[in-house]
């Protein structure tokens, strides 16, 4: 499985719109299990708390500079997670929101 950092680049889902695309991989990732979901919330504590504990030291504009460079990071290096956690489940998806559509 390959790693993509946009929904627009995984082959399944070319032939739909951004709003179906971020329909599709709710519902794929809806159908996450327990340890998946366990896995991908260690991940998103193991990107968020070292950069506070170093932003918590901080005062002043280094401080909102630095809040903004983690949010921004967190969400380039979160998104290719989900996505790469949701591609085996977007054939159920993709099926199902077809279904939905109808």
């Amino acid at each position: 499985m390959a790693i993509y950092f946009s929904s627009n680049k995984i082959p399944a889902l070319h032939a739909f719109n951004l709003h179906q695309r971020q329909a599709i991989l709710a519902i794929a990732q809806s159908k996450f299990t327990a340890p998946e979901k366990f896995i991908l919330n260690i991940i998103k504590l193991s990107l968020l708390i070292p950069p506070f504990l170093f932003i918590a030291n901080l005062q002043g504009v280094a401080l909102v500079t630095s809040v903004l460079v983690v949010l921004i990071a967190y969400f380039l290096l979160l998104r290719p997670i989900m996505l790469f956690f949701s591609q085996k489940y977007l054939n159920k998806a993709i099926a199902e929101y077809k279904k939905s559509e109808h």
